[in-house]
């Protein structure tokens, strides 16, 4: 894949170093267009040694090269609307060459897997999921739109991940289970039954503990 030009959409400092390290381990070093003036976070100057970076109010991403420079999938959401998002914008995977990922594996649009990610057959990755370093995702897997998979989580297989859920690093989830909508899993939590919608559950074995409100 030749990128001379990524426009990348928001700004998080995790997400857009990620992005570059996923880039430079492909040995590809196009000139980076943050877009950054949504009134979502802070604006502020980013450099790289490898990398010509600059930080623009441009909202015309017409026939660009398009990712999402955001990790929170509620952030993500927001900004994937004003943008208006769809099949017509060149979104960009962007896969780090030193993930294992079957020929099987159904992937969506703007999705970003980091380094050490094995995802097993027939697994189906949907639209803008960030999936972050050496994560194992079993078969026959479902993962929603705008869901974001933190470091050393482990999924096995048919499991079903709703849209805009955050799983938090180091939680595991057994065989079968079900997790709904834009709910959050917390940091190392054992998840051995089925968690609804809307909710933040973690421990060992994962609890609901309160409503998701963010």
């Amino acid at each position: 894949m030749e990128i001379e030009k990524l426009t990348i959409l928001g700004f998080n400092e995790p997400s857009i170093t990620m992005l570059l390290d996923i880039l430079n381990s492909k040995g590809l070093y196009p000139s980076i267009e943050i877009i950054n003036n949504l009134g979502l976070l802070p604006t502020k100057k980013y450099e790289h040694p490898k990398f010509n970076i600059e930080i623009t109010n441009n909202m015309d991403i017409n026939k660009k090269m398009v990712t999402l420079g955001v990790v929170k999938p509620k952030i993500r959401k927001i900004v994937s609307n004003v943008f208006e998002l769809n099949k017509d914008t060149l979104l960009v995977n962007l896969i780090s060459d030193n993930s294992d990922i079957s020929n099987t594996v159904k992937l969506g649009d703007g999705i970003v897997i980091n380094t050490l990610v094995s995802i097993a057959g027939h697994t189906t990755i949907g639209d803008f999921v960030f999936i972050n370093r050496n994560v194992s995702i079993g078969h026959h897997t479902v993962i929603g739109k705008y869901t974001t998979i933190n470091p050393g989580v482990n999924i096995a297989g048919n499991v079903t991940i709703g849209e805009g859920c955050q799983i938090g690093i180091g939680a595991n989830i057994i065989d079968g289970v079900k997790i709904g909508d834009n709910t959050i899993i917390g940091a190392g939590s054992l998840v051995t039954k089925n968690i609804p919608d809307n909710v933040v559950a973690y421990g060992n074995p994962c609890k609901i503990i309160r409503k998701n409100e963010t």
